[in-house]
C-alpha cells in the first residue's frame, strides 16, 4: 500500500465512441484537468476517512469503520456505497485484508466540474490503482461497464489509440499535434450524460456490423494523421454520420447548430458533455455564436489538451 499522492488525467474521446466497445480503434486525448488523491496514516482513529472535493470545495465525506468497510457516517449514502464497492474490489485485487485497517485518511480533489464528463470515475479508479498497486483496467472491469479507454487516457501524458483485442486493452501513444489545433475548440453543452446508462442502452439496442467497426477504425487513423482542417472536417462528418445511423439519433450539429460555419463532433456519449467544434474564423465570432446559444464554457485546444 503506497502512502503518497497520485494524479490521473481526465480524457476526451475524440473518435470511436460506442464502437470502441465492439473492438473499433478509438482515439483519446488526456486533458490538463484531472484528479489528485492523497493518502496519509493517522494514529487517532481506525478505518478509512474519505474526503472528496471538487474544485477544492467539499463534495463527499465517508467514514469507514475498521471492518469490512462498514459505513459509519456519510453525507451521501448512494455515493458512499459506490465507493465502498470500488474499495472492496481494489483491496481484493491487491490481496489486502479489509479488516482492521487503521487510520487511513484519503483526500481527493477533482480540478474540473464533475458535470464536464472528463472522467471523475476513471481518474478515481486510476488513482486507487496507483495507491494499492492494482491494475486499473482490472478494477474498472469489476466496477463499471465501459471500454476502459478513459482509464488508459488517465495514465497517459500523450494522445492514444485504444482498442479492445480479444477483450484486452491495447494502448498505443500517438503523435496527434495538428497544425490547425488553433482552430479546434471544446464546447460544453451543459447536459451531463450518464456514461454507464449510455453504454447499457447501446449494448441492449445496437448491433454494430464488422463494416461499421472497420470504417470507424479507419477514420480514427485518418483523423489522427490528416494535415488539413478541410480533410479533418470531412472525416469528422463521416464519423458522425456512421454513429448517427447506428444509434438512430440525429447529429448534434443537425439538431442544435445547423447554421454553424464549421464542423461539430460529439465526444463520448451523445447529447451532452463536451463537443469539439472546428472553426477557421475569428475566435471571438465562435465564442459569440455559442454564447448566444446559451453555452458559456468554451475551451481552446491549448486550454484543454495536455
Amino acid at each position: 500500500m503506497n502512502i503518497a499522492a497520485f494524479h490521473s488525467n481526465g480524457k476526451l474521446l475524440i473518435t470511436g465512441e460506442y464502437l470502441v466497445l465492439d473492438g473499433a480503434l478509438a482515439m483519446a486525448v488526456p486533458t490538463k484537468y484531472g484528479q489528485r488523491l492523497e493518502v496519509s496514516l493517522h494514529e487517532g482513529f481506525s478505518g478509512i476517512r474519505w474526503e472528496a472535493k471538487v474544485l477544492n470545495k467539499g463534495w463527499l465525506q465517508v467514514n469507514f469503520g475498521s471492518r469490512l468497510f462498514n459505513i459509519i457516517h456519510t453525507n451521501d449514502q448512494k455515493m458512499a456505497l459506490h465507493l465502498k464497492n470500488i474499495l472492496k474490489k481494489a483491496f481484493d485485487l491487491a490481496s489486502i485484508s479489509v479488516d482492521n485497517q487503521k487510520g487511513i485518511k484519503i483526500r481527493t480533489n477533482l480540478d474540473f466540474d464533475k458535470n464536464w464528463g472528463l472522467g471523475s470515475s476513471s481518474t478515481l479508479l486510476s488513482n486507487i490503482g496507483y495507491w494499492l498497486d492494482v491494475n486499473p483496467h482490472q478494477l474498472a472491469r469489476q466496477t463499471s461497464n465501459g471500454s476502459g479507454v478513459d482509464v488508459a487516457a488517465a495514465r497517459s501524458d500523450s494522445p492514444i489509440f485504444y482498442q479492445l483485442v480479444n477483450g484486452e486493452p491495447k494502448v498505443t501513444s500517438i503523435d496527434f499535434n495538428p497544425i490547425f489545433k488553433k482552430n479546434l475548440y471544446f464546447v460544453h453543452l451543459g447536459k451531463k450524460q450518464n456514461s454507464s446508462n449510455s453504454v447499457d442502452s447501446y449494448k441492449k439496442k445496437v448491433k454494430a456490423s464488422r463494416q461499421n467497426i472497420e470504417e470507424v477504425s479507419v477514420l480514427s487513423e485518418v483523423i489522427s494523421k490528416t494535415k488539413s482542417l478541410f480533410d479533418f472536417d470531412k472525416a469528422l462528418a463521416e464519423h458522425e454520420s456512421i454513429i448517427s445511423s447506428l444509434i438512430g439519433e440525429k447529429r448534434i450539429k443537425e439538431t442544435y447548430f445547423n447554421d454553424f460555419d464549421g464542423e461539430i463532433k460529439s465526444l463520448g456519449a451523445w447529447g451532452g458533455d463536451f463537443v469539439m467544434a472546428t472553426y477557421s474564423g475569428d475566435e471571438r465570432d465562435l465564442r459569440k455564436y455559442f454564447q448566444n446559444k446559451g453555452h458559456q464554457t468554451i475551451l481552446t485546444y491549448a486550454d484543454m489538451v495536455l
